[in-house]
Order: C-alpha cells, then sequence, then structure tokens
C-alpha cells in the first residue's frame, strides 16, 4: 500500500507540476481531484476516511468559501478601483507608481485573500496602464510580488497561512500571525517597494517623465452612505467581521479562553452578506468554486499519502529539525526548504504535506516560530519562480487573456533577488524575536 500511495502522490503532483509549466491541459482543481478520487479507488484510503478528512479540514474550507463570498460583493461593489484610483490621483511622478502599487497591494492582500485580489487587481493593472499610455506588464509584475509579500502578514491572506493557522493548534491564530509577521512585513513592504521602484526606473540618463496629473478622488467618499450601504452592504459586513475576527483572535491570546473559532465567525458575516445583498446568485456565480474543490482533492490526496506512510520518506529526503528554542539554524531549515519545495508542487500542497510531517515530529501551537517560518517560507516562495504560487499562475493567465505574455526568465530576473531579500528579512527577525 505504501508503495501505491506514494505513486499516486507522485503521479499527481508531477501532473501539476507539468500543467504549471506548459499551461495546457486540465485545471489544477481537476488534477487534484482526479488524484483524491484515485487515492479511494486503489484503497489506499475508504470511502469513510476520505469524507472523515474533508470534514476534518471543514474550518479551512469554510473561511475559504466565507472570504470568496466577501471578495466577490467588494469586487462588484467597485471598492478596489476606487481605492486604486484615489491612490493615483496622488502621485506625481510615474517613478513612484512601483512604490506606491506594491505597498498598496501588499497591505490589501493581508486581509483580502491573495487570490482573489488579483483576479481585481490585474484589470487595475491594465486599467492604469492604460490612463499612463504604457506597458502594462511592469505593473503586472508589481502586483504578483506585492500579494505574495502582502498575504504574508494574517492567516487568511493566503490559503497555505490559513492552513497552518488552523492546523498549528494556536489558540489564536491572526494575534500569532500579526505577533510574529508585522514587523517583517512592514519592512518587507517597504524594502521591497523601493527596489522595484529602482529596478523598474527608466534607464539612466532617459529624459524625466512628465508630471502626472489625475482628478482627486477621497479615500473614503462623503455622503449618501445609508443608499451605498443598502446596495452594498458588503462595505459594513467585511470590516465588521474581520474585525470580530481580529479581537476576538487577540481576546484569545491574551485570555487563553475561545469564544468561537474564527471560521465561524467568518462565515457567520458571509451568510449575513448573503442574506442582506440583492442579486444573491450573482454573488454565488463570482465565487471561485473551483479553488474549493481543488483543496478537497489536496486533502484527500494528502492524507492517502500520510495513511500509506510516506511521511517517514519526505522526512528522510527533507528532515526538518524537531522542536526546541527557535535557533537560527533551524528557521533557515525550515524556510530554505519550504521555499525550494514549494518550487516542486506550489506553496499550497506543499504546506498540507508539511503539516502532518510536523505534527509528527513533535510540533504543536506551543512552537509559533517553526509553522510561522513554514507558513511565510512557503508564501514568499512566490517571488522565486512563477511557479511557487497560484497567484503567480493566476496573473499570467488573465494577462495572456489580454495579449500581454509574461515570461518565466522576466519574473524570475527581478523577483529572485526580492524573495532573497524579503526571505533574510524574515529570518532574520523571527530569530531576533521581533
Amino acid at each position: 500500500m505504501e508503495s501505491v500511495a506514494f505513486a499516486l502522490f507522485v503521479v499527481t503532483f508531477a501532473a501539476v507540476a507539468v500543467r504549471q509549466v506548459v499551461a495546457r491541459g486540465p485545471g489544477i482543481w481537476t488534477i487534484l481531484l482526479a488524484g483524491g478520487g484515485l487515492t479511494v479507488a486503489f484503497g489506499v484510503l475508504s470511502p469513510g476516511g476520505a469524507w472523515a478528512t474533508v470534514v476534518d479540514e471543514r474550518a479551512v474550507l469554510l473561511f475559504l468559501l466565507a472570504l470568496f463570498l466577501f471578495v466577490s460583493a467588494l469586487e462588484r461593489s467597485g471598492v478596489f478601483e476606487h481605492l486604486a484610483y484615489a491612490a493615483l490621483a496622488r502621485v506625481r511622478r510615474r517613478e513612484m507608481l512601483p512604490l506606491l502599487l506594491f505597498v498598496g497591494f501588499g497591505l490589501l492582500s493581508g486581509f483580502v485573500l491573495n487570490d482573489a485580489l488579483v483576479l481585481v487587481g490585474v484589470p487595475l493593472a491594465f486599467a492604469i496602464a492604460r490612463r499612463l499610455d504604457t506597458d502594462s506588464r511592469p505593473y503586472l509584475l508589481v502586483l504578483a510580488y506585492a500579494v505574495t509579500v502582502g498575504s504574508v502578514l494574517t492567516p487568511f491572506g493566503n490559503p497555505q497561512n490559513l492552513l497552518v493557522g488552523l492546523d498549528a493548534g494556536f489558540a489564536g491564530p491572526v494575534a500569532v500571525f500579526l505577533r510574529y509577521l508585522a514587523v517583517p512585513t512592514a519592512i518587507n513592504l517597504l524594502l521591497g517597494g523601493l527596489y522595484l521602484r529602482a529596478s523598474l526606473a527608466p534607464p539612466r540618463g532617459a529624459a524625466p517623465s512628465p508630471p502626472l496629473s489625475f482628478p482627486a478622488v477621497p479615500f473614503l467618499p462623503s455622503g449618501g452612505w445609508g443608499a451605498r450601504l443598502a446596495r452594498h452592504p458588503v462595505l459594513a459586513i467585511f470590516p465588521v467581521t474581520m474585525g470580530a475576527v481580529l479581537g476576538l483572535n487577540v481576546y484569545t491570546g491574551i485570555t487563553g479562553v475561545s469564544v468561537l473559532p474564527s471560521y465561524e465567525v467568518a462565515l457567520g458575516g458571509a451568510l449575513l452578506l448573503l442574506a442582506l445583498s440583492p442579486g444573491r446568485p450573482a454573488l454565488l456565480r463570482r465565487v471561485d468554486w473551483s479553488v474549493l474543490l481543488l483543496f478537497v482533492g489536496l486533502f484527500v490526496v494528502v492524507a492517502g499519502a500520510v495513511n500509506g506512510g510516506l511521511l517517514a520518506e519526505v522526512e528522510r529526503v527533507l528532515p526538518i529539525p524537531g522542536p526546541s528554542a527557535p535557533s537560527l539554524a533551524s528557521i533557515g531549515s525550515i524556510t530554505a526548504t519550504s521555499l525550494f519545495g514549494s518550487q516542486l508542487v506550489s506553496n499550497v500542497p506543499w504546506v498540507a504535506l508539511q503539516i502532518p510531517l510536523f505534527h509528527a515530529v513533535g510540533y504543536s501551537g506551543a512552537d509559533p516560530v517553526a509553522w510561522i517560518a513554514l507558513a511565510a517560507g512557503s508564501t514568499l516562495a512566490g517571488n522565486l519562480t512563477l511557479l511557487g504560487a497560484a497567484s503567480n499562475l493566476i496573473v499570467v493567465e488573465q494577462a495572456r487573456r489580454r495579449g500581454v505574455a509574461i515570461r518565466l526568465g522576466e519574473f524570475v530576473r527581478r523577483g529572485l533577488p526580492l524573495a532573497a531579500l524579503t526571505t533574510a528579512v524574515l529570518v532574520l527577525c523571527l530569530w531576533a524575536g521581533l
């Protein structure tokens, strides 16, 4: 059975890797769902075992569903476009745009699932390029890099963080993430933005670009909020829900008393949104259900690998240091394996495989630095190559549909130094306890 489990795991993720490289064939969600089906068909997991696996991971699936509903409603409300143009109106020099967009998209991605945010960010990048009558590729690259760096900040910034936040055993995952990642993320957003501003600057000696002049747009519109909230209740429900998630997490972290799980709070807010929103069928149609199916298949494939004894083989090839006082070597080891492992199967599957391995070697919620290194390292892996994060592939595919090609070499040329810089800051901050 171990050989069957190993073969199914290798074939499934080899197919995922090939799909990412050639950008053709069935979607990744189809491949993983098929892998989950074969895991049951070959007896690696029983049907009951597969169902129990999905039920055990319901917190991740329901939290993702809630986030997708919120993002769908926010997109319909036009809030992302409004924020982009309000920011653009405050820029006077074109050379400052990469820094502003990097910090802006990065901050948003800490609180809006990055895979969903890029679906809105791509048309915004094209709109900005049209307004400036310039090439859209630099702004698309800034978007891809930004949502990787910024989404490190919270458990709901990206799917792999959500997996760690809900499965590591933290009493208050949001509070834990903010405790260890607020400082390195702030530093990385600033340094990354400055790096991209310099990297994307005109060649030395080129004529300076003329000053930009756009109509002033207030970040917070004045007046008419009654009608606006009636049309788009998400403008109130989303910040209140996320504030409640954050507040309850901080309360749990301080007192040790768990009031409600984060996913129940988020789901409650999403259900309230559905009840109060006009056009509910359109809202549901905008949800990316394929991502939820991807996770169902992923959970079953990984559970089959664990059941088949694959963990011992992974630990032999890529050993993880056991629980101990965090050291530069242990933090660096976990981060490095996450960086490179994510290039093989993308960061979400890598983290899904590592979580049971971490539990097997003894890590628990009492070892936050190791879990944070896993989550953040696998996330920052997205800036190493296009294959490291699903959000990169979404940007590439959305750009391709609009006739713009983003090449792997172009992405790596600017992304590799950024990944090295942000990872070094992360490791040093975790080691120093900042």
